[in-house]
């Protein structure tokens, strides 16, 4: 299941960015998978669901929209800043 190592990795790259902006409380994380991706997103959201149990961005929500080719993008970060 290499969902779980996709989720990993978004979560590293999430942690950074939130890193950055200090005070920013994350909301919800859009992800753009394609088909060459070859990611099954409910495997991908039960990977972020697990990693991010008993965290700060436990409950935050993978918003993912599918297209027909490319592989997977980060293409938004929901923040809400105070």
């Amino acid at each position: 299941m290499h969902e779980l190592s996709v989720a990993q990795s978004i979560l590293d790259a999430v942690e950074t960015e939130v890193r950055n902006r200090p005070g920013a409380v994350l909301r919800a994380v859009g992800l753009r998978i394609g088909e060459l991706a070859a990611v099954d997103a409910d495997s991908l959201r039960f990977s972020w669901e697990c990693l991010t149990r008993e965290t700060t961005f436990e409950g935050v929500a993978l918003e993912i929209e599918h297209k027909a080719a490319g592989e997977l993008d980060i293409t938004y970060l929901e923040l809400e800043t105070p």
